[in-house]
């Protein structure tokens, strides 16, 4: 395998290695071990069917379900992300980690490409480890008690509903009850497989801190979210057919940039591993 950091903060391309038919174990654990010190891992030139698709995703955790996308024929946990050359709204178009609103929200999320755009559809990530460890210790001293309220009702994004009845393309069903969504975790969570500390709030979920109501909470979340999304925290990933990503959702967030307008993206996802942020 070849591996190559992307950015200062996060994120690798791996060449090298066809993972449908990787069965060294040694080679999984090169691939783990670089899942950990990365964060975002971009395998090139892959060719995945769903099946194998399940296989890979059952190296990082068990599979989950999305509560509002219909999945596949024959495999419900994974989905199709679509945007066709007509739509001008995007799925994930905003700085995220996923579905923050369940009480065990998956540690691991897999996003293979099938058709890309020419130019643009690209995503962005950010280290919310290294966004924790820049801020002074009294920023921390402050977050370490706060409990972030979670809900996928996504108030201050113009809601889910509306979001999703503007994306034709995708099997999307339920979002009226988005608001039957909602979770506390730490606003700072530990990774428990390295130690580290990480920020675990987002404009996009974080609908308040537990005991403090929305304006009082809301000045808070906003520096939170430009802090952790600051250039030196970040990578980019280029899409190209074939390209698999998978990411840590305990210690990143990540932007689907909606720059392709007139040109097809058609996607692959599947989350793995819930797990309890702590």
């Amino acid at each position: 395998m070849d591996i190559r950091p992307l950015a200062g903060a996060l994120g690798a391309e791996i060449r090298g290695v066809a993972l449908a038919t990787l069965e060294d174990e040694r080679a999984w654990r090169d691939i783990h071990r670089a899942f950990l010190d990365f964060s975002v891992l971009a395998f090139r030139d892959q060719a995945l069917e769903p099946a194998d698709l399940m296989r890979v995703g059952g190296r990082f955790g068990e599979p989950c379900s999305y509560p509002f996308v219909t999945g596949i024929e024959g495999y419900p946990y994974i989905f199709e992300v679509v945007k066709e050359e007509q739509e001008t709204t995007n799925f994930g178009g905003s700085w995220h980690s996923d579905t923050t609103y369940l009480r065990e929200p998956p540690l691991a999320t897999l996003l293979y490409a099938l058709e890309t755009p020419a130019h643009g559809g690209d995503t962005l990530f950010a280290s919310t480890s290294a966004a924790y460890d820049a801020l002074s210790s009294a920023m921390r001293e402050l977050l370490a008690g706060l409990i972030g309220v979670n809900s996928a009702a996504l108030k201050y994004g113009g809601g889910r509903a509306k979001m999703h009845s503007q994306i034709g393309a995708m099997k999307v069903h339920d979002t009226e009850s988005a608001e039957q969504y909602e979770a506390e975790h730490p606003v700072v969570r530990t990774h428990p497989d390295t130690g580290r500390k990480a920020l675990y709030v987002s404009r996009s979920h974080t609908i308040h801190f537990k005991d403090m109501t929305e304006a009082e909470s809301r000045p808070l979340i906003e520096f939170l979210q430009e802090h952790q999304t600051r250039p030196e925290f970040t990578c980019r990933v280029r899409w190209t057919p074939g390209t698999l990503t998978v990411w840590d959702n305990r210690c990143t967030q990540h932007f689907a940039v909606n720059d392709y307008h007139g040109q097809l993206r058609r996607m692959r996802r599947l989350t793995v591993g819930a797990q309890v942020p702590r």
